[in-house]
């Protein structure tokens, strides 16, 4: 437990406690402590984080009567800001990493011998399992699991991006978790080289719905999802060149359009990513969008000589990454160049998140770090907003020679469909920076 967490246990003692002796002869009898004292402290530790709820819950029979169990759905439980820090310890473990908090934690996750993980969204993680292809949301803090209906032939090319029935490199899902229905509704992107679709259900539901985006098609922009995002309950996505929409499941479910009107991509080299901002250190919580271009046509003719400039005198190539923030009641992205010097960001295909660099002292604040997706892509590593310099990326090895001949020949996805095969750091140990940008590219990240 934290000196944070002792410190607000050891002032619920002296509030409730009042004049009755809680310890005989030296001796403090923790297991009957007052039940509203216990209620109180878990109500504290469970807003901080739940895996100190967890904690609180184990430690004794008299303690876990008077708290309530973690249950399957129940949004208190959801370990929003714990990431799969790599994909393979010793046996089944797993690590676990709270982004907010430092907390480290390692995890037996015996699940994954049946099933994919597909990914995971608010800390749960999406499993598919590998004969039924039946999904399953997983808590891997508080192990409870949410069945949710099977994913039938029916549901046309939902069905078939689902199950990997045409094995692509462009194969894409992303999930969220919609408050907007009671009890809360899963929603699932998915898309391939020959099909897509946005289903949502809810645990209980018989079946999966399929959302209509005939009225998007309609619309001057590309329907290719870049990234997603769950935002005070609501869960919006954002197209390649930074377009977002809101899926909405209520009151009527529809697709609606949040900010429009984007740049165009060209020739898809455009990629924009959706950043939730962490609560505990941004008030009121909001969004950042990075966007990643491969060409400086996307800039106006001043920002060109300058990026042109910097890369004349690194002599390296440049990729110019972009950062606006996002407003929604106002239905636009703002520019800006500052995200403020003790944040650090990571964007990638599998996760988007915000980091302190006062929680974390070896991460750079006010700084981009681009996903590492496979041994030499992307060719950024970190962009510095303060002076608008740039490090290489970072460099891994693979296990298997063939994959990294396939990836430097473009075929960078590939590796997401044999999860077997695994990035592995250049020298030991791993650095927290090599963990993060995996874990933002790489589908459970690097290999322990």
């Amino acid at each position: 437990m934290s000196k944070r967490n002792q410190h607000n246990l050891a002032g619920s003692v002296r509030c409730y406690g009042g004049d009755r002796p809680l310890h005989s002869r030296g001796r403090r009898d923790w297991c009957n402590l007052p039940s509203v004292l216990v209620e109180d402290i878990a109500s504290r530790l469970l807003r901080y984080d739940v895996s100190e709820y967890i904690r609180l819950r184990a430690v004794c029979k008299e303690w876990r009567n008077c708290t309530a169990e973690p249950r399957e759905g129940d949004i208190r439980f959801r370990p929003r800001r714990w990431i799969m820090l790599s994909n393979r310890t010793d046996g089944d473990g797993r690590r676990f990493l709270n982004l907010s908090t430092g907390a480290c934690a390692r995890v037996d996750l015996p699940e994954l011998y049946t099933q994919y993980l597909e990914t995971s969204t608010e800390g749960l993680l999406l499993l598919r399992h590998k004969s039924s292809h039946a999904p399953r949301l997983l808590n891997p803090l508080t192990r409870a699991l949410i069945d949710l209906p099977p994913i039938t032939m029916d549901l046309g090319s939902a069905y078939d991006v689902w199950t990997g029935l045409f094995v692509c490199a462009s194969r894409v899902i992303y999930a969220g978790i919609s408050d907007e229905t009671s009890p809360p509704s899963v929603v699932i992107l998915m898309t391939d080289g020959r099909g897509r679709a946005i289903v949502y259900a809810k645990p209980g539901d018989r079946r999966w719905a399929v959302m209509d985006d005939k009225p998007w098609r309609s619309l001057p922009v590309s329907y290719r999802y870049s990234s997603a995002s769950t935002l005070h309950g609501r869960f919006y996505f954002a197209t390649l060149e930074g377009n977002i929409m809101h899926v909405r499941l209520g009151p009527e479910p529809r697709l609606v359009p949040v900010v429009m009107n984007q740049p165009m991509s060209i020739d898809n080299n455009m990629f924009s990513y959706l950043v939730p901002l962490d609560d505990h250190h941004h008030h009121g919580g909001g969004m950042l969008m990075v966007r990643y271009c491969f060409s400086l046509e996307n800039f106006g003719a001043g920002s060109r000589r300058i990026l042109k400039r910097q890369m004349e005198q690194k002599k390296c190539r440049w990729n110019p990454i972009q950062v606006f923030e996002v407003d929604l009641a106002g239905e636009t992205i703002l520019p800006v160049q500052d995200i403020g010097r003790h944040r650090a960001v990571f964007v990638g295909e599998v996760a988007c998140f915000s980091m302190s660099a006062r929680t974390f002292p070896c991460l750079a604040g006010n700084a981009v770090y681009l996903g590492a997706t496979g041994v030499c892509f992307p060719p950024i590593g970190v962009r510095y907003l303060t002076d608008n310099t740039v490090d290489p990326a970072f460099q891994f090895a693979t296990e298997d020679e063939r994959i990294m001949a396939m990836e430097n020949r473009g075929l960078k996805g590939y590796r997401q469909y044999r999860p077997e095969l695994n990035l592995l750091p250049l020298a030991r140990p791993c650095t927290l920076q090599e963990y993060l940008v995996c874990c933002a590219g790489l589908l459970g990240g690097v290999k322990d």
